[in-house]
């Protein structure tokens, strides 16, 4: 044995599946408790050894007398703590005796809380204890710290972030008492829908104030089934609440898909829209929405007051009618809609609200990625801007961005995706906005395609089955993992997680399962019925 790993022979009663992977054994060491996790049982059979006396025997398919033969198991031991919590300093010796243990009736002396202490919510099950299922305690005060959910499709990661939603909207904070972690969730494929759809049935979540569905104004115009949701809502934007430096970047970016040798277009955009300003007219929007053609006349007018080159001039036109779209194809602009007020961040702080963006088929029908990219950098930018707001005037708020194929919107340069134009601001509140309550649950099927920067501010992670190219990235980017659970990441069933990092109570990673019980609002995204309904066309 080592200070990390320790082996064990089991006795009789413990054998044949009475002790699983996963399950907490306790070691009695020289007057200490070293608290183990089962790595690997491995059965031994002397009659079943490669070249043994009965080998011609099993080649003819005799019987073999296994009553008489040497048979054992042994298990393989990842050595997590000494209880009362502390490092383990010195390996147990040959001959200690162990035990199994009772994880319930040891939950402070493992965890360090108990059921009933506030500020934690409880998910999942140990792994080895889903007949009788051992809750993990998530930390809540340390949510700011940022969270990634890993895995490929099909591994269970989007039900996880649902089962995270429902424990987070009912949070024991004191005296009995709970409330909701405000959340804005940026759902790629409609799998959180249901909560809109939930709520609006008459269902409650938690302690959640409201919970609104957001999608783009073609889906309404389109969709009269929407149209009837009482909680669904047009997507919006205002451009003044952007400043003209900002929104100047943004067009462009949305045009060319990159800043790089786009200074000067950059400036020169800039300077237009305080040349408008300076010549009357009342703001950006309305210069968009009314004005189009004046806006192309000042840049003409601008272009000869200053020397502007020609082909500067000319790639700003472009720009500004490229970005144009934004109105002309999908109303972003003159539809009327609460996110167009800087206000919404309050509401949705002040009453623990959800707001689903609903950039699936049926929200955003036809919505190409960097219109969805741009409508996300909007979004940011409300909620950067409103988070230093209160940090500045010391009024405290929370809230959990959640963006489903976060390497959408925050790519590493290794994915093909020709920009993000969300990727400054989002980088801004991965970096910074953990000191005023702003974070990230970034979810991706592929994690070394998001940015590297971005996903290192995350301190806690949910790391389900993931690609074999994607496992050397994840191992570093969550700090580390021991060489027993590593070995699973590419082969873990659905469902089952890895969990690491800050909410975790415990210096160690535990590998848990996300139980069914765990949601209350049952997924309906990704259900089919293929017999059924061929069946029913074939009239069989």
């Amino acid at each position: 044995s080592t200070t990390s790993e320790a082996t064990c022979q089991l006795l009789e009663s413990a054998e044949r599946g009475n002790i699983k992977e996963g399950m907490l054994l306790l070691i009695e060491s020289q007057g200490r408790k070293i608290l183990a996790r089962v790595a690997q049982i491995v059965p031994y059979n002397a009659f079943y050894t490669e070249g043994d006396a009965w080998s011609e025997a099993r080649r003819k398919g005799l019987p073999i007398p296994e009553d008489v033969a040497r048979r054992y198991e042994i298990c393989k031991l990842d050595l997590l703590m000494e209880i009362p919590r502390s490092e383990v300093r010195s390996p147990p010796q040959p001959g200690d005796w162990v035990y199994k243990v009772d994880p319930k009736a040891h939950l402070r002396e493992i965890f360090g809380v108990s059921l009933q202490d506030p500020r934690h919510v409880w998910i999942g099950t140990l792994s080895g204890y889903e007949n009788d299922p051992l809750p993990i305690p998530l930390y809540v005060e340390n949510i700011p710290m940022h969270i990634a959910i890993l895995g490929v499709t099909g591994s269970g990661k989007s039900f996880t972030a649902g089962a995270l939603i429902e424990k987070l909207s009912e949070i024991p904070v004191r005296d009995g008492k709970s409330a909701s972690y405000p959340m804005i969730i940026i759902d790629a494929h409609g799998d959180y829908t249901d909560y809109a759809d939930y709520v609006e049935g008459g269902g409650v979540l938690g302690k959640v104030g409201w919970v609104k569905r957001y999608v783009f104004p073609k889906a309404l115009l389109e969709n009269p089934y929407l149209r009837r949701k009482k909680n669904v809502r047009p997507i919006g934007v205002n451009l003044d609440l952007i400043l003209h430096r900002e929104l100047a970047e943004i067009i462009v970016l949305y045009y060319k898909g990159t800043l790089e040798g786009a200074e000067l277009q950059v400036d020169s955009l800039e300077a237009l829209f305080n040349y408008m300003i300076d010549k009357g007219y009342s703001n950006v929007q309305s210069i968009f929405l009314h004005h189009f053609n004046d806006l192309i006349q000042g840049l003409e007018e601008l272009a000869k007051a200053t020397g502007m080159h020609h082909s500067t001039k000319a790639a700003v036109s472009r720009a500004l009618n490229s970005f144009k779209v934004v109105e002309d194809q999908y109303r972003l602009l003159s539809t009327d809609s609460g996110l167009k007020r800087i206000d919404f961040v309050d509401e949705i702080t002040n009453k623990g609200g959800i707001a689903i963006f609903d950039f699936s088929a049926d929200g955003a029908p036809g919505v190409d990625l960097k219109t969805k990219q741009f409508v996300m950098t909007y979004l940011a930018t409300l909620l950067f801007d409103r988070f230093t707001q209160y940090k500045m005037k010391k009024e405290d708020r929370y809230l959990l961005l959640i963006i489903e194929e976060a390497q959408n919107f925050v790519p590493d340069k290794s994915y093909p995706v020709s920009s993000s134009l969300a990727h400054t601001k989002l980088s801004a509140i991965a970096t910074q906005g953990r000191k005023f309550g702003l974070s990230l649950c970034l979810i991706s099927q592929r994690p070394s395609f998001v940015d590297r920067v971005v996903l290192s501010m995350c301190n806690t992670f949910f790391i389900h089955r993931i690609s074999p190219e994607d496992v050397s990235f994840v191992r570093t980017a969550c700090g580390g993992l021991p060489q027993s659970l590593a070995m699973r990441l590419t082969t873990m069933s659905t469902g089952d997680v890895i969990i690491t990092g800050q909410m975790l109570p415990l210096p160690f990673p535990l590998l848990c399962h996300i139980l069914e019980s765990d949601r209350k609002v049952e997924p309906t995204i990704g259900k089919t019925n293929v017999c059924e309904r061929l069946a029913q066309l074939r009239g069989l």
